[in-house]
């Protein structure tokens, strides 16, 4: 199932308004930009390794997502140079085409945490990906990444073990198809 999706303002818990809309090609030097600005730790929780700079195959691949199998959802502001990007959410799809389970990641700008824009990115994603036929979502976390857990215990992903690496969790989290 495809189908476009229409952007909107979400007003958060501070007040502050984002607009959450489906990236597009032309945001490549916003994501950058807004890879720039995360802190070391927030990088390494999000990529699972030390990362100084966002390859260019990960760029193109998120802004140029697959439609049906893969999504992301940006959330913007207003900005002197059009806007900055404060968050992101994106699904690929795991495994082989008949895998209807895919793996999610969230980044939320370092000053827009606590704001609730996690959570409102977060089910956006799974309705989305529940819309695209996914079965399952799934993730990997940094076991010392307590926010990120926090937010998957709240949107009733479980959380298990990863056998052999006590420094990951898996979360996941059934979703029901819509026919």
């Amino acid at each position: 199932m495809t189908g476009k999706y229409r952007p909107r303002r979400i007003t958060l818990r501070d007040g502050r308004e984002v607009t959450l809309r489906a990236i597009v090609e032309a945001d490549a030097t916003e994501i950058v930009q807004a890879f720039e600005r995360l802190s070391a730790q927030s990088r390494y929780y999000r990529f699972m390794v030390h990362k100084r700079k966002l390859d260019d195959a990960a760029l193109q691949r998120g802004v140029h997502p697959r439609p049906g199998l893969d999504f992301v959802f940006v959330s913007t502001i207003p900005a002197p140079d059009t806007i900055d990007i404060v968050g992101a959410a994106q699904y690929v799809q795991a495994g082989d085409a008949a895998d209807r389970t895919c793996e999610f990641a969230v980044t939320v700008a370092e000053d827009w945490r606590r704001s609730d824009l996690a959570t409102k990115l977060m089910a956006s994603l799974v309705r989305r990906a529940r819309h695209d036929g996914y079965e399952t979502m799934e993730g990997l976390v940094i076991a010392e990444n307590t926010a990120m857990l926090a937010l998957a215990r709240k949107l009733k992903f479980k959380v298990e073990p990863v056998p052999g690496d006590a420094t990951v969790l898996r979360v996941q989290r059934a979703l029901q198809t819509m026919r």
